[in-house]
């Protein structure tokens, strides 16, 4: 499990480092996302992974994440749902894609 957990983190630093350039070109930003199933416990690993690898999260349940390329904005209920919302990407990412990779990085979170 934490062989797919670096591997996961791994990929999603690279994807932002090799977008960040092409971020500051502006892009559209992505539908609200909302995930189900997001204890306290898989909130904060959550958090804790995207600060550790330099994706600025603020305190509390709800604020605007940055670095890496991207930006985007959370809402977490305090229960279950969590919400995001990506406001700026590299060009190359479609939505799709950065919705997946973030669902499957929160997914590993609810694992461990």
């Amino acid at each position: 499990m934490k062989i797919k957990l670096i591997v996961s983190l791994l990929l999603i630093c690279l994807v932002f480092s090799i977008g960040s350039a092409q971020a500051q070109l502006g892009s559209r930003s992505c539908e609200p996302v909302t995930i189900s199933g997001v204890t306290p416990d898989t909130f904060e690993c959550l958090k804790t992974n995207l600060q550790n690898y330099g994706i600025d999260v603020p305190p509390g349940n709800k604020g605007e994440l940055s670095g890496r390329g991207i930006t985007g904005r959370f809402e977490w209920d305090g229960q279950s749902n969590l919400t995001l919302t990506i406001t700026r990407k590299p060009v190359f990412i479609n939505c799709e894609t950065a919705d997946r990779e973030i669902t499957r990085f929160i997914d590993e979170c609810k694992r461990m």
